[in-house]
């Protein structure tokens, strides 16, 4: 459980922007998803609207019908296929099927963006240029990988290059060349903004996680801490009330622990604490929530188990606490109080009701189990 932290500190950037640390980069990728999808959709909406509304100029500008048709036709099927594609993004569940949709769909934008330069009866070199030059903005503005951005700026480029040369557009040697140098300028600063972007956005990213830990994790221990406990309670309280499923609580304090602060100092009773987590942690599910109340006292939240369950996983981890040799302290002990969800209740008076069982067993010579029945 400490080891969250020091993993997040560790992450490694790569020379493509993205985490070394696969697993990492995958949950950031997903997230980043959640977080783009709405806007990219939009997006390719409004793309594919705008692209279809300049058939206007097209009916002022094209004398021959066939060529009106031709172009009409070209924004016809790029609206479609923006539709489609702002409607099946929606359904993508994973990633890199995300990404690379993505630079499907920005390929593809291009394809029918120069297939409307070679319509015209005399293109103008430098003026598809431009349009050029505002789709590779395009490209490198709607969020993606790095290397999928750059792949697809290039071969946009690579391919409007290669046919201005073959289909007998207007345009000169020196225009020509002046173009794939300014051309490959533009990808090499954009690429250089694209890989701070989404350096930028893994390092902020890091820093959100980091900061969401410091805010729910008690900083001695690892496990959750009082806030987080609370949040918790209140949302498995809801689920168990909307669903009907059983819900336990269970809090437990180590017996005497001031003496062994007193006795052996503070830090020997930190090292007590977190050797004691970690023995808690090796007996409990993972649906189980393990939280630190304050001081030497702690909760645990169980999901899906009734009384009896958590009953049982009381004495056994009493069993296992009493039974563990800490050095230099010797065996601990621990006094539990146990109770499950009712009806009507909330937080507070399932928490108050576990406490005082808790004090009970204090009362009743420390190192017992008292459950609600008892």
């Amino acid at each position: 459980m400490g080891s969250f932290g020091e993993k997040t500190f560790r992450a490694r950037i790569s020379i493509l922007g993205e985490f070394a640390d696969r697993e990492l980069e995958k949950e950031f990728a997903g997230q980043e998803m959640i977080n783009s999808k709405k806007s990219v959709r939009s997006a390719a909406l409004l793309l594919g609207v705008l692209y279809f509304a300049l058939a206007a100029a097209d009916f002022s500008r094209i004398g021959d019908k066939k060529v009106l048709s031709v172009f009409l036709l070209n924004r016809i099927l790029f609206l479609a296929v923006s539709i489609l594609f702002s409607f099946l993004l929606g359904n993508v569940k994973k990633p890199a099927n995300y990404y690379l949709s993505i630079t499907a769909y920005e390929i593809t934008g291009a394809f029918f963006l120069v297939w409307t330069f070679f319509l015209n009866e005399t293109p103008v070199f430098m003026l598809q240029y431009l349009n050029i030059l505002i789709l590779l903005l395009l490209v490198f503005i709607i969020p993606n990988r790095t290397v999928y951005t750059v792949t697809a700026a290039l071969g946009i480029s690579l391919c409007f290059h290669l046919f201005s040369s073959i289909t007998g557009m207007a345009i000169n040697d020196r225009e020509f060349t002046a173009s794939v140098v300014h051309n490959g300028m533009v990808i090499m600063l954009f690429s250089l903004y694209s890989l701070l972007i989404n350096r930028y956005k893994r390092i902020n990213y890091l820093d959100n996680k980091v900061l969401r830990r410091l805010s729910s994790r008690d900083a001695l221990t690892g496990i959750y801490n009082r806030q987080r406990f609370e949040e918790e309670l209140r949302r498995a309280i809801k689920h168990a009330q909307r669903y009907g499923t059983q819900l336990s609580l269970v809090l437990f304090d180590i017996d005497n622990f001031k003496a062994v602060n007193d006795g052996y100092g503070h830090l020997v009773g930190d090292k007590v604490l977190v050797e004691f987590v970690s023995i808690v942690a090796t007996e409990i599910r993972e649906t189980d929530f393990f939280a630190r109340w304050g001081g030497e006292e702690f909760a645990l939240i169980l999901p899906g188990a009734d009384k009896r369950d958590a009953t049982l996983l009381a004495n056994r981890l009493r069993d296992r606490i009493c039974s563990t040799y800490i050095n230099p302290v010797g065996q601990i002990t621990c006094s539990f109080g146990i109770d499950s969800y009712r009806q009507g209740d909330d937080c507070e008076t399932l928490f108050k009701r576990v406490d005082r069982l808790m004090y009970i067993a204090k009362q009743a010579g420390k190192d017992q189990v008292i459950n609600g029945i008892s």
